[in-house]
């Protein structure tokens, strides 16, 4: 499982700096920079609550038995939304070509 989990954060962080770089020309202020950096912020809290509630002690003790879903969900769920980040980027990226 912690290889899957390290595969997963390796894709995460592969892909935010994806996501920030595709923003970097775009407006700070404008919609898609803050929408990638609040969905790049959330994933960064969903994998680290995953990693803390799979693979410390005090996560064991916090989510024993089935309580123990909600950290291994956290996990993917951090990495769909880094990949939703890279996708605005993309997105908005693609529209300022457009538009300019």
């Amino acid at each position: 499982m912690l290889i899957l989990f390290l595969a997963g954060v390796t894709l995460s962080v592969l892909l935010g700096v994806l996501a920030r770089r595709l923003t970097r020309t775009l407006p700070p202020l404008g919609l898609t920079s803050i929408l990638v950096n609040i969905f790049l912020l959330a994933a960064a809290l969903l994998i680290g609550f995953a990693y803390w509630g799979q693979y410390t002690d005090a996560g064991h003790r916090a989510f024993d038995e089935m309580y123990g879903i909600y950290p291994f969900v956290a996990g993917p769920l951090g990495t769909m939304l880094a990949v939703a980040a890279a996708f605005a980027g993309w997105l908005g990226k693609r529209r300022s070509r457009s538009a300019g």
